[in-house]
This record gives C-alpha cells, structure tokens and sequence, in this order.
C-alpha cells in the first residue's frame, strides 16, 4: 500500500465530491502535520469514463474536533481494493467507487 494512502488513515475529512459527469470521486483529507495542509484523494477512471458510486450506511455531517478546534466530516479510517474498484470507510459511512485508479496510488 502507499505510504502516502497509508499516512492519511485516521485523518480528518473536510470535503468530499463527486462532480454531476462522475469522471472521479475526491475527499478532501487533512494532513497530520497540523498545519491544516490537505491532500487530494481521488478515485476515478484512467480511460476518463464515468465512474459507479455506490455506499451503505451514509452519514455525512459536521463533527467537533476537540484536539484541533475545528470541524470535519469525520475520520478517513481505511480504503482497500476490491473487485473492479475500492471501498473506503470513515466515520461518514462505507462507500464503493468502481473504477480503476486512485491518487495517491493504493
């Protein structure tokens, strides 16, 4: 797995997008250094075409960090790859996205 994926499980969530043309999905995660950095993850097609969504157990909202004094949309706990795409799960729910490519690589 990417070290840079791996470095960005258990950080928080402050954006998360999946334009009207479904050419990618993108959660916006917050890097541990505190400096309220972010990187980009995105989930999308090589070939640029459309992408399938699909997820269980969705609950986006705002969440109070105490630590930081800030909020977010909960933690970005894991993503693994499954048949045909990736599952990503976080305190926002389970979500599948069906294509072939993620940045930072898994």
């Amino acid at each position: 797995m990417s070290t840079w994926m791996n470095r960005l499980f258990g950080n928080n969530v402050v954006k998360i997008e999946a334009p009207q043309d479904r050419s990618e999905l993108k959660f916006v995660v917050l890097d541990d250094d505190g400096d309220f950095d972010s990187i980009n993850v995105r989930f999308f097609n090589s070939d640029n075409s459309p992408i399938t969504i699909d997820f269980s157990d969705l609950s986006i909202g705002m969440l109070y960090d105490p630590d930081t004094e800030s909020m977010n949309l909960g933690e970005f706990e894991y993503v693994k790859s499954i048949e045909n795409g990736f599952e990503i799960f976080g305190d926002f729910g389970i979500i599948w996205v069906y294509c072939d490519s993620s940045s930072p690589q898994l």
